[in-house]
């Protein structure tokens, strides 16, 4: 029962982790060279909206104010819809709630969650400080190709103005402002009711295929 209330746990901070991702233009799979002009007129763009060090102030908001709002939110909740989707014990689990069950198979797991989770955002910040660099670049691309020179200067201008510094400052966290932390958290049980019909659907798609092959003792 562990294992499923720790993979429920992970599944809930997932949806705060995916905000930490930059929503770029969509492009051909395959577009083609970027235009020189566009491109140098992209890059000061970028260095206004998406300077070095924005991965990690966004993470340690989104730590801070999302998934340990999500995951208290979470162990409130009744586990019995859920478990009857999940193969689970049904009567020993009559209106406990998940801390209730955590807390009597590890009295230490609300900890155990807290710090696991701390490492786990330490690890995705210190991958996300490597690859931001790559990242940039690839955000100057899709402006590039998204916005003409004329478009990327009027907005090079504007986050030159003071209020377009403080947007500019300020866009990246505002999906993880109060207001969407309260969106955030409103999706949490919402999740959990639908995970026992979500998983049905799953085994219903996958039904014909053959079993997966049993893996031979030794063997990875």
């Amino acid at each position: 029962m562990k294992t499923i209330l720790t993979a429920v746990a992970m599944a809930v901070a997932a949806p705060a982790w995916a905000q930490t991702a930059p929503t770029m233009p969509q492009v051909a799979a395959n577009p083609g060279p970027v235009d020189p002009a566009r491109l140098a007129a992209a890059k000061p763009v970028i260095d206004q909206v998406w300077p070095l060090g924005t991965y990690e102030r966004i993470m340690h908001v989104v730590m801070d104010q999302m998934v340990n709002a999500s995951m208290a939110s979470m162990y409130d909740m009744k586990v019995d819809d859920f478990a009857k989707g999940m193969g689970a014990d049904d009567k020993a689990l009559g209106g406990k709630t998940f801390r209730d069950v955590m807390g009597k198979e590890d009295p230490y797991f609300e900890e155990r969650m807290r710090r696991s989770m701390k490492v786990m955002t330490d690890e995705m910040i210190a991958l996300m400080n490597e690859v931001e660099p790559d990242v940039r670049v690839a955000f100057a691309n899709a402006y590039a190709r998204r916005f003409t020179v004329a478009q990327l200067n009027d907005l090079h201008a504007f986050f030159d103005t003071p209020t377009g510094r403080i947007y500019a400052a300020e866009s990246m966290t505002l999906m993880m402002g109060p207001d969407m932390m309260k969106a955030m958290q409103a999706f949490t049980p919402k999740f959990m009711e639908r995970m026992p019909a979500i998983m049905a659907k799953v085994e219903a798609a996958t039904k014909d295929l053959p079993a997966p092959p049993k893996r031979k003792p030794g063997k990875p």
